[in-house]
Formats: structure tokens, sequence, C-alpha cells
């Protein structure tokens, strides 16, 4: 992708922006930078998306509120959905049928960001462990940028990230639906990874019932959460907890080269991070063990955060 404009074949892509938040407006901007035709598309009327047109109004975009006609995918190549739209629209579900590419701005920033990506997901948890991973990464003096499900859009800074960097990602249900392969012709010749993409140190917190409105089923939520895991390469790892019978059943199913390090406050795991005798935080690793430090000396409040703390080391 580069500021002469993106191009399939001899066309220059069109792309369908539908959500004008936070995530829609940072990568409407992203992509017309990149030369691509943008169409945004909200269900809100126009007068209460004043400010976040006013972020944009230096961009030639076309704009579509208060409803999604589904004419609006007429001459579409990839549609880009925020976290927040209900995935069965009927615009969505039309998108679908003519075999268009759906993803998200968080997608797309995984398949362009030069850095290595911790990504973590979790019913409970996850804001407090990607903000402690994010700290832990600096005080190790690394440039670290944190996003995701919380800050600001990361897709904005991509041309600042460097492959010396690293970056730290809270990831929602919502977003990991579009870390599943895309599948259609239409998707084949666009410049973005069209294959399913998990980050190579993956972080699962817990899973409990959550979000049922959207995803329906209990099996639903938990395979939404699972594309965190199902695409990662060999030497890649897996951080779970021990003492959650669905994510120790997602470890189980990791295979070598993969590896998986565990944490719990119930048990001494055999690999990874856990609490001794209702005090001392030990991280156990290649068969050695490192005081981390006594729950007692902890800041963050409650046996929740021990949970937290313990994923993240």
């Amino acid at each position: 992708m580069d500021a002469q404009g993106v191009r399939t074949g001899s066309k220059l892509i069109s792309a369908l922006v539908v959500g004008l938040a936070r995530e829609g407006t940072a990568l409407t901007r992203f992509l017309v930078g990149r030369g691509i035709r943008v169409t945004v598309t909200d269900s809100r009327p126009a007068e209460a998306l004043d400010e976040n047109r006013a972020a944009l109004a230096d961009l030639d975009v076309r704009y579509a509120l208060g409803g999604h006609p589904l004419s609006l995918l007429d001459g579409i190549d990839i549609v880009f959905v925020s976290p927040g739209v209900p995935p069965d629209i009927p615009l969505l579900v039309e998108a679908r049928r003519r075999g268009l590419p759906l993803s998200s701005e968080t997608r797309l920033f995984t398949s362009l960001c030069p850095a290595p990506i911790v990504g973590i997901t979790g019913s409970s948890g996850k804001t407090t462990t990607t903000a402690l991973v994010g700290e832990m990464l600096r005080a190790a003096r690394f440039r670290t940028w944190v996003g995701g499900n919380i800050g600001q859009p990361l897709i904005g800074h991509l041309d600042e990230i460097e492959a010396a960097d690293r970056v730290v990602m809270e990831l929602s249900s919502f977003q990991l639906e579009f870390f599943r392969p895309w599948r259609g012709p239409l998707a084949e010749g666009l410049p973005f990874q069209p294959g399913g993409w998990s980050p190579p140190l993956a972080a699962v917190l817990n899973i409990t019932p959550n979000h049922l409105d959207r995803h329906r089923t209990m099996e639903a939520y938990i395979a939404a959460k699972a594309e965190i895991l199902n695409h990662q390469r060999p030497g890649d790892l897996a951080v779970l907890n021990w003492d959650d019978p669905v994510t120790r059943q997602m470890g189980q199913q990791i295979a070598a080269p993969r590896r998986v390090l565990w944490f719990s406050l119930e048990s001494e795991v055999p690999e990874g991070a856990f609490l001794r005798g209702g005090g001392d935080l030990v991280l156990r690793l290649a068969g050695q063990e490192k005081l981390l430090c006594s729950s007692g000396e902890l800041k963050l409040l409650g046996r929740h955060n021990l949970a937290n703390v313990l994923a993240a080391s």
C-alpha cells in the first residue's frame, strides 16, 4: 500500500467503511491516505456525526448516513466493519452473499504492522492485563504501543511503528471475528492478507458468558475468542488460564512446536506463573523458578488482579 493508490489489476480499489465512530474515523483517514476510494455509512443521522465528519473534512469521502442502503455495495471491493456493528444487518448479509471480503481496522492493522504483537482477550481482566504488559515492556526499554479495544486506534500510528517496537492489543470477541480467513473470489488480488491471523503471543484470560445478545450461543462466543489462537504458527506462544475449564481445554488442543504457558491461582502449573501458598507469585520456566513478588506488594487490589498480574508476568 502506498500513497499512489491501491489497485486490483487496473482498477482503483473502493472500500466501504460501516460505522463512523472512533475506529471508522481513523480507518477512513488511513485508507484515503493510501489512495483508496472510501464510502462511509452509519445508521445515525448526519447531525449526530458532526464531530466525526469535521475530523475528516479535509478528505474526499462519500457519506451515506441515517441508514445502510444495499446499493452502497455496488462497485465496492472490500467492506470494513466497526466492532459495534451487528454482523446480521441486511447490508453485511448482502455483502457476504456477493462474496465481498469483510474486514476491520484492527485486522488491517495486524496485517500491516511491522512490529511483534501481543494479543490479549478474555471475558474480564483484559484491559488491566493489556496495560500491565505494556508497562512491563516499557520498563524493559521497548518502545511500546498499546491499543486495540482500548486507547486510540493504532492504524493512525502505523507509519511511526518500527520493527524493533512492541505492540500490545486488547482484543474483543467482536474484533476477533474478523481474524478468520476471508472467503470468496473477490478476496483474491487485494493488497490485504486474506488468510486467518493470530498474534505470535496470545493470551486468553478466562471465558464466561458474555455478549450472548450478539453471539447468540456460548459456543459461538467461545469460537470467536478462539480466533486469537487458531492461526498461530510454529514457535508461537499461548498464555492460558489453568483454572478456567474452557481455556484449559483450548491449551490441551495446542500441539508442539507451539508453546503453552499457564497461569493459576489454584495450582503450581508445570510451566508459567502461579500463586504459591496464597502469598508468593512465582514464575516457572524451563524448570527454573523465579519469585516475582508477594501478593502483599501489589498495589492492584482483589484476587482477580492477582490472576491478571500472573497472566501479564
